[in-house]
């Protein structure tokens, strides 16, 4: 992945959504976000978005490779007043991606929406797998087998159809 977002070596700087990291750590293989700091780029959480996620630590993070920033003042004083059909954690990954020129990572639909009108580089959780299957850190089984756990435990933004393009998109990933 390269373009907006990425680093000298074309390494992108990632900037994860609170349910990001909960849909990896409740299909049960958070080993997912290690590859992707290994393979993709760096991947970040704001340390008020780590907050909304219960049952990972510090010492997960660490060892996963997920390094928590801190946003500044100016940049919580801006999500505070970032349109009202985002929630203020979401305006936070909005204004830091903006600012740092990161790809800011979300399932949200209305963070993805602000993103795009602003020009600040977006994917969507599942594009995390695709981004493994492209640089072979992950099999197509694997990729697969997790985008159907993280629809079984959240159907309502994973459904049908977004797993059935996933899928379409990973079957043109693995075999370009």
């Amino acid at each position: 992945m390269t373009g907006p977002g990425s680093g000298p070596t074309g390494r992108v700087t990632l900037l994860a959504d609170a349910n990001v990291l909960i849909d990896y750590r409740d299909s049960g293989d958070l080993a997912i976000l290690s590859l992707v700091a290994q393979h993709v780029g760096p991947l970040l959480v704001a340390s008020t978005v780590f907050d909304e996620v219960h049952d990972l630590g510090v010492d997960d993070c660490a060892r996963l490779g997920v390094r928590i920033v801190e946003a500044t003042t100016a940049q919580l004083d801006q999500a505070g007043r970032v349109k009202p059909r985002v929630s203020f954690n979401d305006g936070v990954c909005f204004v830091v991606c903006r600012d740092e020129g990161w790809v800011c990572v979300t399932n949200d639909r209305a963070l993805q929406r602000l993103c795009r009108q602003h020009d600040v580089s977006v994917r969507f959780g599942l594009g995390l797998l695709l981004d493994l299957a492209a640089e072979r850190a992950i099999t197509y089984g694997r990729a697969e087998a997790v985008a159907r756990r993280i629809q079984n435990v959240n159907p309502l933004h994973i459904n049908d159809r977004v797993v059935a393009d996933f899928l379409a998109a990973l079957d043109r990933t693995v075999r370009r």
